[in-house]
């Protein structure tokens, strides 16, 4: 019975030896690696398989000692190529000779039968182009192992070929057909899922790419058709200077509404800042409040504030204020029918802390996952890029954003920046104080 019990527990721990190196090997190194790398890899994968196995045979009530050494040497040399294969022999025969395993010479000469007919196989498993085609040649592999086990056993032992022998011989010859054709099947599997995440990921980006082509398009071609109208007016005979000036002024206003949503699409593309000074940021907040005041109240919403004063962060003041505007206008917009918007400005240890939150609409945990994507709005009407320039600029001042939202309830905006002090003036010093390490927010 501990015999028994002892050939169970060895052969679970083959499986469980062969399984976890190669899955070790395919899925962490093979493919994110150079060739040879890989190559060495799974040589030493397998190498430290065979190895294990026949170190921790499977012994039976009679002394039999089977193994599923060949799992590995299979697996690694259909995968790894020929002079892999070659390598995976020569450990094996060694080890085998190092064990002082009787009949090494005739073990020698089939083991060398086994490596030409798997040199044989392998061209034609590495270039089949379906799973189908690999795990017969696999198979075919696993058969040619088999038999050159069966010369072994019937060459030099068959004064111990006994019913007990033959079943646990028979057992181990199938347990290492399935375990060679599951590693191919799986790894094949888990082939074709990569590849297709990378397919799904290369038409993510081209749906994109078309995406903000329409958007832009759609979104300049509207002013210079203005312009363009305005400028062929201004053709016509027979204006007076005040007409003249009118259309001149309607169509430098589409001009500049053109660059500003240029303007927009290059931040969040490459976000970038370019005159960083120091800024107040109580200051900052209230100037920003005098442009959102008139749009609160056409929306029925209240704003409340809560500054500390003293705060400076490091900034460009034109794009902080984009970012906060935007903030603010979506908390506004998120309140169809009325409601109160409350800006709060504090600092902990080194982060000045900007809290903006409404009691509008509020979103689901989806919606929150994919806050930030581009050309992903809760709004009927936007291109989705608002929140996507709120978060490039925040992270190129050095900041981070949490946000925290409950549907019905509504949303808090948290946007921590890296404090200064106002003490520090030039550019660089500022620049230097923008991109040092952040000290995380301890709640």
């Amino acid at each position: 019975m501990s015999s028994l019990s002892d050939g169970i527990q060895n052969a679970l721990l083959n499986i469980f030896i062969v399984y976890s190196c190669f899955t070790f090997y395919f899925k962490f190194i093979e493919g994110k690696t150079t060739p040879l790398t890989s190559k060495i890899m799974v040589t030493l994968v397998s190498a430290v398989s065979i190895i294990f196995c026949m170190s921790f045979p499977i012994i039976n009530s009679a002394g039999h000692t089977p193994d599923f050494r060949q799992i590995p040497l299979i697996v690694g040399a259909l995968y790894g190529g020929r002079r892999v294969a070659v390598v995976l022999t020569v450990v094996m025969l060694t080890y085998r000779f190092y064990l002082d395993i009787p009949h090494f010479h005739m073990a020698l000469l089939i083991y060398s039968l086994l490596l030409i007919s798997i040199i044989f196989i392998i061209p034609f498993f590495q270039n089949a182009v379906n799973m189908r085609r690999k795990v017969q040649l696999a198979a075919i592999a696993a058969l040619f192992g088999s038999g050159s086990r069966m010369a072994l056993m019937f060459f030099f032992d068959s004064e111990k070929t006994d019913v007990e022998y033959l079943i646990v011989f028979f057992t181990i010859l199938f347990t290492q057909l399935l375990g060679v054709v599951s590693f191919v099947i799986v790894n094949e599997r888990t082939r074709q899922s990569a590849l297709l995440s990378r397919e799904v990921l290369k038409l993510e980006k081209l749906r994109t790419v078309s995406e903000l082509a329409a958007s832009i398009s759609h979104e300049v071609r509207n002013p210079l058709t203005v312009t363009k109208g305005f400028v062929q007016l201004l053709r016509e005979p027979g204006l007076s200077d005040e007409e003249k000036n009118r259309y001149a002024e309607t169509a430098l206003e589409a001009l500049d509404k053109a660059e500003a949503t240029i303007t927009e699409y290059l931040t969040f593309a490459k976000p970038s800042l370019e005159d960083v000074k120091i800024l107040d940021l109580h200051q900052e907040i209230i100037h920003m409040r005098n442009f959102v005041d008139s749009y609160a109240a056409m929306n029925s919403v209240k704003i409340e504030m809560n500054l500390t004063t003293d705060i400076y962060i490091a900034g460009e003041d034109k794009k902080l204020h984009q970012c906060l505007i935007n903030v603010m206008k979506n908390g506004i917009e998120a309140m169809p029918g009325g409601g109160k918007l409350r800006i709060d400005l504090c600092r902990i240890a080194s982060n000045a802390i900007v809290t903006i939150t409404d009691t509008g609409i509020g979103m689901n945990n989806e919606q929150l996952d994919r806050l930030g994507n581009p050309f992903f709005t809760t709004k009927d009407i936007g291109t989705g890029l608002g929140t996507m320039v709120v978060y490039s600029i925040v992270k190129a001042m050095g900041g981070r954003i949490k946000v925290d939202s409950e549907v019905g309830k509504g949303t808090r905006f948290t946007i921590f920046f890296p404090a200064v002090e106002q003490a520090v003036q030039s550019p660089m010093e500022a620049s230097d104080k923008l991109f040092s390490p952040l000290v995380q927010h301890q709640e």
